[in-house]
């Protein structure tokens, strides 16, 4: 468990934003000197913003002066979650927008919808998180680099998003799916390493030779793992432990499934007959697999409810039945479909529009028309 992965120093942090914004503004300079034309960019502002929030977070003032540097600066927490969740995002950028250019979408368009996309994800998956847990605090839910963020919630939160962009840009929403659902389940495996690392989302207890013990309080969690302390508080475990009793790495678990999934998905991509596979394969195959890795978790942070009699289940395995449900619905609609239609579910396959063809042949004949009139 690292929760923290490094202490950046914050005074040093400052004058490392400052310096760059500097850098920025001179860099501009020399261009628009070079071009007038040349247009200012935004750089400079954010590195300054950036530079402003860190003295009036560490120096609790907004104006540096000699007594705000006085006085030593607690450093900034680089939380291994928060990296991880970064990291997720930008390899699955990469992702999405090479397989966007193999499936005929615009990669500026993709662009747009994987960034709206990423914030409606994390958005969701936070309020997902808030509404399951039940001692969160509003104040909480921006606190995004310490953890707590449901998957599913973060999917609904994407899913909902890429509907909205998709049919804004008049782009299929199956055509689109299938190149975002890589990037997710490879964005899952990423994330749930953070998970692991921060000690969040940990499993039930067992004897297993690859059981996990988390640890009692130290430097880098002052109030113990939070495995240590539900073991402490429900299953009698000592004050003094050095150590939670052993736990299944369910956060590992999931990883595992994430990687397996996204070769899987790369593979129905190679010989899919029609759009939406790629989608309905993590659909299904996250709905079964995260349905059985609940069974093996612990924490509290997850939503837990009696449906019948004694039969309890978590908040993502009701989610998980749904979409299962709902995907091999939509599985067996589109097959009818592609058996009537075959050409009208392979997106992929789709060529420039004939609108666009036509308008370009209608210009260059009016510039010809104007050239034989001179």
């Amino acid at each position: 468990m690292r929760p923290i992965l490094v202490n950046v120093p914050s005074k040093l942090l400052f004058f490392a934003a400052l310096t760059l914004a500097i850098a920025a503004f001179a860099r501009d300079l020399i261009r628009r000197r070079k071009d007038p034309a040349a247009s200012w960019t935004s750089t400079p502002l954010y590195l300054l913003i950036g530079a402003g929030v860190v003295l009036y977070l560490k120096a609790d003032t907004l104006f540096p002066d000699p007594a705000a540097f006085s006085h030593p600066w607690t450093p900034v927490p680089i939380y291994a979650y928060g990296v991880m969740l970064g990291t997720s995002l930008v390899v699955g950028w990469f992702i999405a927008m090479n397989l966007a250019g193999k499936d005929g979408i615009d990669q500026q368009e993709a662009g747009t919808i994987y960034m709206w996309t990423a914030v409606w994800s994390i958005i969701g998956s936070r309020l997902l998180w808030y509404f399951t847990t039940p001692d969160a605090r509003a104040i909480d839910i921006p606190m995004v680099n310490q953890g707590g963020l449901v998957a599913y919630g973060g999917m609904i939160g994407g899913f909902l998003s890429s509907v909205y962009c998709c049919r804004k840009r008049g782009i299929p929403l199956l055509q689109w799916a299938d190149v975002a659902a890589p990037s997710v389940v490879l964005g899952t495996a990423i994330t749930r390493i953070g998970c692991f690392l921060f000690g969040c989302d940990y499993g039930a207890r067992t004897n297993l030779p690859w059981a996990v013990h988390f640890p009692g309080p130290n430097p880098l969690a002052p109030h113990g793992s939070p495995a240590w302390q539900h073991h402490v508080a429900n299953y009698g475990l000592p004050h003094t432990a050095a150590q939670s009793l052993g736990v299944h790495p369910t956060q590992l678990y999931e990883s595992l499934v994430g990687i397996s999934l996204f070769a899987l998905l790369m593979l129905i991509r190679r010989y899919r007959t029609f759009s939406g596979q790629v989608f309905l394969g993590w659909v299904l195959g996250y709905g079964v697999l995260r349905s059985l890795i609940e069974r093996y978790r612990d924490d509290d942070d997850r939503g837990v409810y009696n449906v019948v009699g004694n039969v309890t289940l978590s908040t993502s395995q009701i989610i998980g039945i749904v979409s299962v449900v709902l995907g091999l619905a939509l599985l067996a609609t589109l097959i009818r479909r592609y058996r009537r239609d075959p050409a009208s579910l392979r997106l992929w396959e789709r060529v420039p529009e004939p609108v666009k063809v036509e308008t370009k042949a209608k210009v260059e004949g009016g510039g010809s028309k104007r050239r034989k009139r001179r």
